[in-house]
């Protein structure tokens, strides 16, 4: 196994600023596209309590952090106060860097935030490779001299220990940059909502393990990717789901969400939140429950529990409904007023033509945009999301309102800046696409190396283009 470079912030004396200094490097070094797990020594008792600096490093984006404790607790999966084997335990997370807070003998390279008076004791420290002061002083022989500020001491640790990769994103032939990646975990599903398109896939050949899901977030993050949303079927019912959002973040995805139909959300929000999630889609066709069932098959009592249980967590939920003539379009203000009423973000969404039995989509399909023009007659103010296909957002006497009008619409595949993952494991280049598919999952299972895997997303990249002109 190969070890990421380790390396040592230390002081003389409590209250010197490492652990402030200490998240500011973190949340500098993940923006830029580094894993960064921590390790910190500490006599506290209480392991899980939330104001422990580990909790604060976990925040502010590291892959992982560990409480390395005197009694020989180690927050991870070590039972021994071993900063060698702590290493082993955080170098499995992939990081890129490990910083290690304290540790004075430790043998590691070290950073010292220390007092101009503390400079005489500091150059006694074996490996220290930088003093971190807060006050002006002149710079000690052999040593670099750092002011007390995370962007500095960040570019400091960059070209000292980090090979440079910022990350630059993938470009199709139409110049779309592709920042994000949605995967399908699943076409498993626990309702039969009549205008499900199934994420674009026929018939599928299984399911990616969990090891392979989380081999495919690593090529897509190398690859540049900032953003990666899970999609089903149903995801809620992978139940690796938390520890695939989990690992999300702990390779540096700046934004994770989830598209779920609610019904099982009541039970796993909590878990699910503890494994970072902070925002998703719910997918609710209508607020009035016969009509929701006829639509859905399911109970809708269950998915307004599961919205009210994930926002009581602080997860952020976005509503999801699409519209359909004859059945909820003449419903859209009650649906408005419901999203309100539950402090939720709202998105109206065109029926697409996809995988749909002959004649639906004529039968069932409405245009927007006359919707779309009367939320913005009706607006407070409008927000253009610049890389969300130069989509608005309407806010509507304090409700964020959304329009997805994909049918038919040049201007939308022109901003489409996401590339699909199949639940068998392929790439998908465009929703709308069955012809267009490249097999990354059979690459991993013939034992291809990443390289090999990365260029088989670049063919399908390359490949890409707008299925409306």
């Amino acid at each position: 196994m190969q070890y990421p470079p380790a390396l040592a912030i230390v002081s003389f004396h409590s209250g010197a600023g490492k652990t402030t200094l200490l998240e500011g490097i973190i949340r500098i070094l993940t923006r830029m596209g580094y894993r960064v797990c921590v390790i910190k020594h500490s006599a506290h008792n209480e392991i899980r309590d939330s104001g422990k600096d580990t909790f604060k490093y976990r925040e502010a984006g590291a892959a992982a952090s560990t409480l390395l404790q005197s009694s020989g607790y180690l927050e991870v999966c070590s039972q021994s106060a071993d900063l060698p084997l702590a290493i082993d335990v955080a170098s499995r997370f992939n990081p890129d860097i490990v910083l290690c807070e304290g540790f004075k003998d430790s043998g590691l390279p070290k950073i010292a935030v220390v007092e101009s008076s503390e400079l005489g004791l500091g150059t006694q420290l074996q490996g220290v490779v930088a003093f971190v002061l807060k006050e002006d002083v002149a710079p000690v022989s052999g040593v670099t001299s750092l002011p007390h500020d995370p962007s500095a001491v960040a570019a400091f640790i960059e070209s000292r220990f980090l090979t440079p990769r910022r990350k630059v994103p993938l470009t199709d032939r139409y110049g779309r940059r592709i920042l994000g990646i949605r995967m399908s975990l699943t076409q498993r599903c626990n309702l039969n909502c009549v205008y499900c398109h199934h994420e674009g896939e026929g018939s599928p050949s299984g399911e990616m393990h969990t090891d392979e899901v989380l081999r495919i977030l690593r090529l897509a993050r190398d690859l540049g990717m900032r953003r990666v949303k899970f999609t089903g079927g149903e995801p809620l019912l992978r139940r690796d789901l938390g520890g695939i959002i989990a690992y999300s973040y702990a390779l540096g995805f700046e934004d994770v969400g989830v598209t779920t139909n609610g019904q099982l959300l009541r039970e796993r929000a909590l878990e699910l939140h503890e494994a970072g999630l902070r925002r998703l889609n719910l997918s609710l066709p209508s607020v009035d429950p016969t009509v929701y069932r006829s639509i859905t098959g399911g109970d809708l009592r269950n998915v307004v529990e599961g919205l009210e249980a994930a926002r009581r967590l602080g997860i952020h939920v976005k509503i999801n409904t699409v519209v359909m003539r004859g059945i909820n379009d003449s419903s859209i203000d009650t649906i408005l007023e419901f999203a309100r009423r539950h402090s939720s973000q709202l998105q109206l969404i065109e029926l697409e033509d996809l995988h749909l039995d002959k004649g639906f989509f004529e039968k069932y399909h409405v245009d927007l945009a006359q919707t779309e023009q009367m939320l913005s007659g009706a607006s407070d103010s409008v927000v253009e999301r610049g890389e969300m296909n130069r989509r608005r957002v309407y806010l509507v006497k304090g409700l964020p309102i959304e329009i997805v009008r994909p049918v038919s619409n040049p201007n939308f595949c022109t901003g489409c800046t996401r590339i699909r993952v199949t639940s068998d494991g392929k790439v998908k280049p465009c929703l709308m696409r069955d012809d267009l598919l490249f097999d990354l999952l059979g690459g991993i299972r013939s034992g291809w190396t990443d390289d090999r895997l990365k260029g088989l997303f670049m063919s399908a990249v390359s490949a890409r283009e707008p299925f409306y002109r």
